[in-house]
């Protein structure tokens, strides 16, 4: 009697081992999981801070642009765009010589650098435009240019602006990468029913905050 009752308390014992070793083991892939989500399901905001202060004039635009964190500034004077519900032609006859030739003139005060961006030339799939550049430092210019085809991808953030009133607006540019989850398995005559998951990826980033304000 004592044999048997000894028999029974060592497998119930068993058995509480096992069930203690199987919820161990779940426990440790829940939290090898919560990791993996941890790490890639993330939000980073640590913005740039950039104040915006835009004039028209006529058929110029300038704007000045002050970058908080690196504490300087820039200005772009380029063709100011074209009012809505107005013909397009008949603006262009309005439009300066030097702005149908030209895009912008961009003024680094800090590095005491100027550059002038032509128009682009579109001929075909290709787009070309001209940059000429001064460096007021040494006295040194150059004339460079830029080639591109139409199918080239520029990697933009997103953005959402809010009207703070008729002249003064919040944008926030952010972007979002992500990867959907995945879940695969497999079951057959000669194998073990088995699955794994791929918790995917789901990054987002707000690496800018302005204010813009039009004169």
């Amino acid at each position: 009697m004592g044999d048997d009752e000894g028999t029974r308390a060592r497998g119930v014992g068993g058995r509480c081992r096992s069930i203690l070793r199987a919820a161990s083991d779940a426990l440790t892939r829940c939290e090898t999981r919560l990791n993996e989500v941890n790490e890639k399901y993330t939000f980073e905001l640590c913005p740039e801070y950039r104040l915006k202060v835009n004039k028209t004039i006529g058929t110029t635009r300038v704007g000045m642009t002050f970058d908080a964190r690196e504490r300087r500034y820039r200005v772009a004077v380029k063709r100011a765009g074209s009012m809505k519900g107005e013909d397009e032609s008949e603006r262009e006859d309005d439009v300066p010589l030097f702005w149908r030739a030209m895009n912008k003139l961009v003024l680094d005060p800090e590095e005491k650098r100027i550059e002038l961006y032509s128009r682009r030339v579109d001929y075909g799939p290709l787009s070309l435009r001209g940059v000429g550049e001064y460096n007021a430092t040494d006295g040194e210019w150059g004339l460079r240019w830029q080639l591109q085809t139409f199918q080239k991808e520029k990697k933009r953030l997103r953005s959402a602006e809010y009207e703070l009133n008729d002249r003064v607006r919040g944008c926030l540019r952010w972007d979002v990468q992500s990867v959907a989850p995945e879940v695969e398995g497999a079951v057959g005559s000669k194998e073990k029913f088995s699955f794994d998951v791929d918790v995917g990826s789901y990054h987002v980033t707000v690496p800018r905050l302005e204010m813009k304000v039009d004169l």
